[in-house]
Formats: C-alpha cells, structure tokens, sequence
C-alpha cells in the first residue's frame, strides 16, 4: 500500500474569483493541502413506539468544517486575501492531487467555495514570516477522480 501514498508537496492548492478554469491561480507560499471535512447532522426520530425502545435517527444538514492554510507571507498573497475578503464573497479553491503511479493519468481534484479571512503576519518556530488564510467554506465539497490508466 505505501506506493500508492501521495505526496502533499505534489498537490496544487488553487483559488479564483470567478470559477473559470483559466482563472485559477496557484496559492504562492501555501505549505498545507486543505480539503473541508463534511460532517452530517443526525435527528433524534425516537417517538414512544419505536421498535424495541430503540432510538431512531434521520439525516439532516451537512456542513463543512473550518480551515486554515498556512503560508508565507508575500504582499501580493496578503493583498488578494484582503481583497478577496473585503469582497465578502466566498472564493473558488481546487486541490489538484497527482496521479498515483501505475493507476491514474490525471490526478482527483476537489473543489469547494469559502470565505477567506487572513490573518496579520507573524513569524513562525523557524522565524519565517506566515500570514493564515482562515476559510470558512460554504455549500458542497466537490470531488473528481481521476482518470484511470487503461
């Protein structure tokens, strides 16, 4: 199983305005990969005749987790982080995973939109300067698989 590990510092994390495949520009600086975790909501169904005494649940809404890109600090990241932010619009991102050797010719890519909230630059344990971009995604997490070898 370990060769089909994927390196993080092969993965692409990209954002754009607009969602145009030619709009999307790579994060310069970003030194994570972040994907929101979804998390399903469960109703309480029980009533007084459910079987057995057993409780019973139904699905309700999803909802997508926080994040925080770490990366350092440029004034060209820090200013579209802002604009994108004083925008109040969420933002288009796109994980782009490299093919798994022996399996895929293209990559999975995921996609999802968030609100971008930077944080003020400050120096990391090995004194390099970081800006955080804080996400907070909104609507579905995407996922493309990629293309398998034939």
């Amino acid at each position: 199983m370990a060769e089909n590990v994927i390196p993080g510092d092969l993965c692409d994390v990209e954002w754009s305005a607009d969602d145009v495949d030619g709009n999307y520009a790579v994060i310069t600086g970003c030194k994570t990969v972040g994907i929101p975790e979804v998390s399903q909501e469960y109703r309480d169904r029980t009533s007084l005749d459910s079987p057995g005494r057993f409780k019973q649940y139904g699905t309700g809404l999803k909802d997508t987790s926080e994040l925080t890109l770490a990366c350092f600090y440029s004034t060209g990241l820090y200013e579209k982080a802002l604009a994108f932010n004083t925008a109040g619009k969420p933002v288009f991102f796109r994980v782009n995973l490299p093919p798994v050797d022996g399996l895929q010719t293209t990559g999975d890519v995921f996609k999802y939109q968030a609100l971008v909230n930077p944080s003020n630059p400050a120096t990391d344990q090995d004194g390099d300067l970081m800006t955080d971009l804080k996400l907070r995604p909104t609507g579905v997490v995407g996922w493309t698989k990629g293309d398998p070898v034939v």
